[in-house]
């Protein structure tokens, strides 16, 4: 055998030891984003890469990009931690669930489980000096809660989410043993003691209220990056009563000229508005058939008012919204499809845009497809986007396999100019 022949020997057997050793490609990486009746957008899809993040029954994440540049994505896990006394036997706890990137997503470091920070549903605020933000739900049956029924809570981390502080929303001034509720996210508005400075607010509320409801809305305001709350603060909702609380489960955003955006979520069983179903449709017999409304103020948060058409903001089953201001200056709403998927794909994460700020919104046309793959009648969605400063953007998911458990994923892709 030759020098040549035996160098293209070498060759074949590092080749086949290298193929051997790498893992198996995921053929979902190459899942694109699809477009639901493109109009303004020329294409039907666009590329994306997805990394697939955590172990099985990982769920719902959140996306926020921190002062440094960094990505942090915060989730849940649940389940039994045998080495826990609490209880007898071994006892249910729901736990947050930490992923890094330093480089806009492509990459991300080792799953950081976190079985001090107790909750479920975790979702990130940076707040203008870095601060975090981290708001939460705490069920009654977690081994953790001593009350004996469900509330929230609020995270605080000031060094980029390696250490938090916890704070309870509630008991007082609630009623006992009320299911205090709190948006998902922070905003930040002007200080009128100082127009330099900023004032940050989270709106706090109550569930299954009934009469109760309207008062016991709070907009809470900090001004030294959430370490303590100034909660006086009652926002006039013009007497909203639903199963869920006016702050609850969702988002505000501090637009442009003044106004807040805040999206209320409706149940699909109380009172407000309702659609006509459609021909075959049967809508979900639970709270993935709820649907959202949008809500603005011009006061800073203490008035609110329905926006056009009765505040009517999408269809049954989508929710979940998140909004993304983006460099160009259009505004993103990522949100959630649970049930009667209008677009012909399974429930998942979508996305539409606004050339107006949030004044108008087409959920029928440019509709973005970033998820669909999920089985079954639960287990997809959640997540937001964020961008990075190239301009590309980040998305978070989770889904359902066949398996039954849920996973949790990131997507990096790019609008078209």
């Amino acid at each position: 055998m030759d020098w040549r022949t035996w160098r293209m020997a070498l060759a074949s057997v590092a080749l086949v030891i290298s193929q051997r050793d790498m893992p198996a490609a995921d053929v979902r990486t190459n899942l694109p984003i699809k477009i639901y009746q493109p109009k303004r957008i020329k294409v039907r899809t666009l590329p994306a890469v997805r990394t697939p993040l955590g172990i099985p029954n990982d769920y719902k994440p959140w996306l926020a990009r921190l002062k440094n540049g960094d990505l942090l994505v915060v989730a849940f896990c649940f389940g039994k931690i045998p080495s826990n006394k609490l209880k007898k036997g071994v006892p249910y706890i729901e736990r947050a669930i930490f992923f890094r990137s330093s480089d806009g997503g492509k990459t991300w470091g080792p799953r950081e489980e976190r079985r001090d920070i107790h909750g479920r549903e975790f979702a990130l605020t940076v707040l203008s000096d870095g601060s975090l933000i981290m708001p939460c739900h705490f069920l009654s049956n977690d081994a953790f809660n001593k009350s004996g029924h469900t509330y929230s809570k609020v995270f605080r981390s000031g060094d980029n989410g390696k250490t938090w502080s916890e704070k309870r929303i509630g008991p007082k001034p609630f009623p006992a043993r009320a299911s205090t509720q709190s948006d998902w996210t922070a905003f930040e508005l002007p200080d009128p003691r100082d127009r330099k400075k900023k004032v940050a607010c989270i709106g706090v509320s109550i569930a299954h209220g009934g009469k109760q409801a309207p008062g016991n809305v709070f907009l809470w305001q900090s001004r030294d990056g959430g370490k303590t709350w100034d909660k006086t603060l009652r926002p006039d909702t013009k007497g909203w009563i639903d199963v869920d609380g006016f702050f609850c489960q969702s988002v505000t955003y501090a637009g442009e000229r003044g106004r807040l955006l805040h999206v209320v979520r409706v149940d699909r069983s109380g009172p407000h508005w309702k659609l006509a179903v459609r021909p075959g449709e049967k809508l979900a017999g639970n709270d993935n058939a709820d649907r959202s409304m949008l809500w603005i103020s011009s006061d800073s948060g203490r008035s609110w008012r329905k926006h056009k058409d009765g505040g009517r903001f999408g269809t049954y089953g989508e929710m979940y919204p998140r909004f993304t201001k983006l460099a160009d200056g259009r505004l993103m709403l990522t949100f959630t499809v649970r049930s009667g998927s209008t677009d012909g794909n399974p429930l998942g994460v979508r996305a539409i845009l606004s050339r107006d700020d949030g004044e108008t919104w087409d959920f029928r046309h440019d509709r973005m497809v970033i998820s669909y793959e999920n089985t079954g009648a639960s287990g997809g969605g959640f997540g937001n986007t964020i961008q990075n400063a190239d301009g590309s953007l980040v998305s978070v998911y989770s889904y359902r396999k066949p398996d039954g458990k849920t996973y949790i994923e990131s997507v990096r892709w790019r609008l078209p100019e």
